[in-house]
């Protein structure tokens, strides 16, 4: 009679617990920026990179999942990550750099509930230049005067609003 009692109650609650079920509705984003060319970093140094998304939709939006075409690339956020209806938020990854050299390109795709697709698609590359042994190169030299007070990178590289990549459009 228990047994039977026992059954009826696991019964009843799996047939409550499945009509609760509830689809997650889709979001509608803009990525600013997705395809990026990263000026030259030097082997071992680690790049951050950050994507602005801005959520256009009325429905809230989780990313579940990020996945990359290198370990070397990590993210800096806790998942899920979630952007409110109508704000801005960020996908904030590292890139490593200790393990590559020369031309470098990379690919992060994140993964949650995007309209028209499961996942939004995020590019950058750059060339990794070994450190020089004798004497500093360009890119040490730019590296240095980027961390100066003085802006002579002003004139070289344009104004400090400027987001240190540039884009193909």
């Amino acid at each position: 009679m228990k047994k039977n009692i026992y059954s009826t109650l696991l019964i009843s609650l799996l047939l409550i617990l499945s009509g609760c079920e509830k689809k997650l509705k889709q979001a509608e984003v803009i990525v600013v920026d997705p395809v990026r060319h990263y000026y030259p970093v030097i082997q071992g140094d680690i790049m951050n990179v950050t994507y602005e998304i801005e959520n256009i939709s009325d429905n809230p939006l989780f990313i579940r999942e990020i996945q990359t075409t290198c370990g070397c690339i990590l993210p800096r956020d806790e998942l899920p990550l979630v952007i409110l209806p109508h704000k801005r938020g960020s996908i904030n990854m590292a890139f490593n750099s200790i393990k590559n050299t020369g031309y470098a390109l990379h690919y992060i795709w994140c993964y949650g509930n995007f309209k028209d697709s499961t996942y939004v698609e995020l590019q950058f590359d750059t060339n990794v230049v070994p450190p020089a042994d004798f004497s500093r190169d360009y890119e040490e030299l730019w590296q240095h005067q980027k961390s100066s007070p003085v802006t002579v990178n002003n004139f070289v590289d344009g104004l400090s609003h400027q987001k240190g990549y540039y884009t193909d459009n």
